[in-house]
């Protein structure tokens, strides 16, 4: 809040005496009196401070109910606790009741029971306002649960929720708890030919080298142990003259060397578990 700078000059002119008001170097006038009025969220507040003295002080003040301090806006000013037992929530804000909802406005909202399909949110009585995901469109579906605070916000039209739509309901399948999408397409890491290649475990989930015939043989490193519980793939293409053999080397546990045959390639797939890449399959003459 910015704080208007009063100015206030006073003369006496001969044979009455009177005051000159100036507020920003401007005169607003020259009277006898001064009256002070409090303002929207301005109190103010004056004493006489005797003959001696001879002189009113005045003081102005923030009017909390109107408006916020700043310790309050810091507390609890935008907490909504629903307890209805409802998914048609209703809460009050702690500090000051809304009069409208505006756009923009966020909030903490906790449930005391799961949105498991379609919800929505009524503050201070405003008015009943449907609860969306994020895109605005979809109903919650489960993303709300019940003690789980989710950050919202009103985007004119409906609450949106901010948040990334909370856990799986207590109870849910193996498979609600997994990640579900359509389809899923690693990044693949295309590796040059060397006696000694160094597979960038961070370049992606798949990893391929066509083998050179003036190379010969080679050694295949990982360049890190990997993240427990982390796959990967190698697809190794082996060149039209001769058969390589490709050896398995730092941070590995496979199943041994790789002995390729001409014009024929292989894929390998290995799992981390934080300290080494260990082979769980392999398809040869492919």
């Amino acid at each position: 809040m910015k704080t208007l700078a009063l100015l206030m000059f006073l003369s006496f002119a001969a044979g009455a005496q009177t005051v000159t008001v100036e507020v920003g170097a401007k005169p607003v006038g020259t009277r006898a009196r001064l009256n002070l009025e409090s303002g929207a969220g301005i109190l103010e507040t004056c004493r006489d401070e005797g003959p001696a003295n001879n002189r009113v002080t005045c003081v102005p003040s923030l009017n909390s109910a109107v408006v916020s301090t700043h310790d309050s806006a810091h507390n609890n000013e935008n907490y909504c606790f629903s307890t209805n037992g409802t998914a048609q929530y209703v809460c009050r804000m702690p500090y000051k009741a809304i009069t409208a909802y505006q756009t923009g406005m966020t909030l903490v909202l906790v449930a005391d029971v799961a949105c498991s399909a379609a919800c929505s949110l009524n503050i201070d009585n405003v008015g009943d306002i449907s609860i969306k995901k994020s895109d605005g469109a979809n109903d919650p579906g489960g993303a709300l649960i019940a003690g789980e605070p989710q950050w919202v916000f009103y985007d004119g039209k409906v609450f949106r929720l901010m948040g990334g739509g909370g856990s799986r309901p207590t109870g849910a399948t193996d498979r609600e708890r997994d990640s579900m999408a359509r389809r899923f397409i690693a990044s693949m890491e295309t590796m040059t030919y060397a006696k000694t290649v160094t597979l960038e475990t961070t370049a992606g989930d798949v990893h391929k080298t066509t083998t050179n015939n003036a190379v010969g043989n080679a050694t295949i490193n990982a360049a890190t142990a990997g993240i427990a519980g982390q796959h990967m793939w190698v697809i190794v293409v082996n060149d039209q003259l001769s058969g390589k053999t490709i050896s398995f080397g730092g941070n590995f546990k496979s199943a041994g060397a790789l002995a390729g045959s001409p014009g024929k390639s292989a894929t390998l797939q290995f799992i981390s578990d934080g300290s080494a890449w260990y082979e769980v399959a392999r398809t040869t003459n492919l």
